[in-house]
């Protein structure tokens, strides 16, 4: 009975990762040659380390300058920032700096200052990143180039670079497996994450859903929820941008300790996907426990050695379907020297899964603010 609730959990997971894989073979939809005006909104906390680099890149921007401005919002940091982005402001003709000091919001953590800047912003397509991003000269015109006239949301790919450890290896490969899993579903016309690092909406898609308030008090709800709300409330499309000048590198996590506080914050919205996405909930249920069962059934080998065989089979064919996700998705990403740590990460995602899965019934326990909690 044991062996078969295993295989059929498994097997559940390992369809649902098939179906990620068949849409990364999909080629990108139409493109649109329509320039609309552009707001790039940056919520900023303490980013005055990280803030000149994107503030560069934007200022050398191919997209026509007076089509785009540029609104940085300041979340009560602490260090320099807002010193940094007013000396950049002969820079780049339409930079503006607001902050969120002495203005009261039901909105909490990162959503703050993010819809603060939203609502002082003047464009027509809202184009998301954070502070500690590079993108690349044509990145607007890349993010811009997915909006035909039915797309309402654009999901960008982001990628943990450079990476010099172990560690930021396997961040990499991780942060790489989820996005290919978003491109392929985004593919396939059912997106089912994004990334708040690199991602852009219509004003219109936006506001029909309330913007952000349906999340006031989650610690995230500024990316895949609002994305899940604007996909079941809304007949706008959602598409992937496949553009490689679309894509953005965030500095990864400086240890390992970092790299696992920003997952508990990302894993603090869990629950909240019931409400938005009951399929998708369904299938992180399905990932939680094909990665708890894989932690606890070798443990059980000892007292019943007949689950040896079905044990085996499903660990060999978790690892080969999450193994051709991996191949292709360093391939479409460009990214193969990660598969040097795939092994590593095998190993490693199944505690780390389970874990994270345990921690997200506990809700909100950890703000934004910094690279540690981004």
């Amino acid at each position: 009975m044991l062996g078969t609730i295993f295989l059929v959990i498994i097997g559940l997971y390992c369809a649902t990762l098939l179906f990620f894989f068949a849409g990364l073979f999909k080629k990108g939809g139409r493109q649109s040659v329509l320039k609309p005006f552009v707001s790039i909104v940056i919520p900023a906390k303490n980013e005055a380390k990280n803030i000149v680099n994107i503030l560069n890149n934007l200022s050398q921007q191919t997209y026509p300058e007076d089509l785009f401005e540029v609104i940085v919002v300041d979340d009560k940091s602490q260090d320099y920032t807002a010193t940094i982005v007013n000396d950049f402001m002969g820079n780049i003709s339409n930079l503006q700096l607001l902050s969120t000091a002495g203005i009261e919001s039901s909105l909490r953590y990162k959503k703050h200052p993010l819809n603060l800047g939203i609502r002082k912003s003047q464009g027509e397509i809202l184009l998301l990143t954070d502070a500690d991003c590079t993108v690349s000269s044509n990145w607007i015109s890349a993010m811009v180039s997915s909006f035909t006239e039915n797309v309402g949301m654009v999901i960008g790919y982001s990628e943990a670079s450079p990476v010099r450890t172990i560690t930021q290896k396997l961040e990499a490969l991780d942060f790489l497996m989820l996005l290919s899993a978003a491109r392929g579903s985004a593919a396939l016309g059912d997106p089912y994450a994004c990334t708040g690092q690199n991602l852009a909406y219509r004003r219109q898609a936006f506001d029909a859903v309330g913007g952000f308030s349906a999340f006031a008090s989650q610690v995230g709800g500024d990316d895949t929820l609002l994305m899940q709300q604007i996909k079941r409330q809304t007949s706008w499309e959602i598409v992937f941008s496949p553009d490689p000048d679309s894509f953005v590198k965030s500095t990864p996590q400086e240890t390992a300790w970092g790299f696992i506080t920003q997952r508990i914050r990302w894993a603090t919205d869990t629950l909240q996907v019931w409400k938005t996405d009951p399929l998708f909930f369904g299938i992180i249920v399905v990932t939680f426990l094909a990665n708890l069962f894989s932690l606890t059934f070798p443990f059980m080998l000892f007292d019943n050695p007949l689950l040896i065989p079905i044990v085996c089979y499903g660990l060999c064919a978790k690892f080969a379907v999450e193994g051709a996700v991996m191949l292709k998705g360093t391939s479409f990403f460009n990214r193969q020297e990660l598969r040097s740590v795939y092994l590593l990460w095998f190993l490693l995602q199944i505690p780390y899964i389970t874990f994270m899965g345990l921690l997200s019934f506990f809700g909100n326990f950890l703000p934004w603010g910094g690279k540690q909690n981004r």
